[in-house]
């Protein structure tokens, strides 16, 4: 008399699995699941840690660091040059990703509505991406050399229409505007190349019926032209939003967060937390709260595409 169990199907043998390819797929991922386990997710585990720690090299917390609850992020959000470097990366994250995608959309639109001639037109694209090839230190160093307040360029050609040269570098808002200025020289290629590449792909159906029925060039533009390229417009701003939370290159190499503390953005102040201060357990606790930032910013845009989505569904 046979029992239950030996009626059950036998789970095939490890050996089984291999001979029929199953556990292939595995054995082929399982080493790359570990190393990004290593090189990623440890470290971040450790840095949620040491958030809630108090751990500074060179002192007796460094061996043994002690933990402190929520110390660091009440430190944080109490700290007066942090909230002013948030107010700074307000500004930039907000009026510069706006002016860059602006920008590279009527660049895009530009292109292809009003220049006829192929080999100009790819040349002008070309002359657009070139800067984002640079490396955003040399990008940098180039624009803090043009608004130099004694011998820039920038002022110079002030002074030859007879206006006084200004100390673009010297001042919280006028500095943040410089390194803004110099962002989007360096970036404003990547939104005019996803835009215009969009608007290479649309019909050109719509806007020959459009031009039948008398729409103007505004009314095209905004009944054809920006619906069906909303979506493009706003990955391009994403890209640029989450690219500003780790924007730190030419804000060092322009102004090293000056005058004095007034152009500091989050990260450079928490460079300057973590690197030079080396207070290390303060420095993570930033570095989360950036990161719960930029989390905050992609669910806002995944609630918008699903808008967007449904509304056209």
């Amino acid at each position: 008399m046979s029992t239950i169990g030996e009626n059950l199907p036998r789970a095939p043998a490890i050996k089984e699995r291999l001979s029929n390819g199953r556990l292939i797929p595995y054995l082929l991922v399982g080493p790359t699941i570990l190393v990004v386990f290593l090189v990623t997710i440890g470290p971040l585990l450790w840095s949620l840690w040491l958030s809630f720690t108090r751990w500074k090299p060179g002192s007796i917390a460094f061996q043994n660091p002690e933990f402190t609850g929520v110390e660091n992020f009440v430190w944080l959000v109490t700290n007066e040059r942090f909230i002013a470097s948030v107010v700074n990366f307000a500004y930039y994250g907000g009026v510069g990703v706006l002016l860059q995608v602006a920008l590279g959309t009527l660049l895009a639109l530009a292109l292809y509505n009003h220049v006829e001639n192929r080999v100009l037109r790819v040349g002008l694209l070309t002359l657009f991406t070139v800067p984002m090839m640079y490396a955003p230190l040399v990008a940098g160093r180039i624009w803090q050399l043009l608004f130099l307040p004694g011998g820039g360029v920038v002022n110079g050609l002030l002074g030859t229409v007879g206006l006084t040269g200004v100390g673009w570098l010297n001042s919280r808002w006028l500095g943040l505007t410089s390194i803004m200025i110099a962002d989007t020289w360096q970036w404003v290629g990547l939104p005019l190349l996803i835009v215009y590449g969009g608007r290479a792909s649309l019909s050109e159906s719509m806007y020959e019926a459009a031009r039948v029925d008398g729409a103007s060039r505004w009314m095209t533009f905004r009944r054809i032209t920006f619906p069906q390229l909303r979506n493009l417009i706003v990955i391009a701003g994403l890209l640029r939003f989450m690219d500003a939370y780790k924007f730190f290159d030419k804000l060092f190499i322009m102004t090293g967060g000056g005058p004095g503390t007034a152009t500091e953005l989050p990260t450079y102040f928490a460079y300057l937390v973590g690197f030079q201060n080396f207070n290390i357990g303060q420095a993570a606790a930033l570095t989360w709260v950036l990161g719960l930032g930029s989390v905050v910013t992609l669910f806002l845009f995944w609630r918008y595409m699903s808008t967007v989505q449904g509304g056209t569904n």
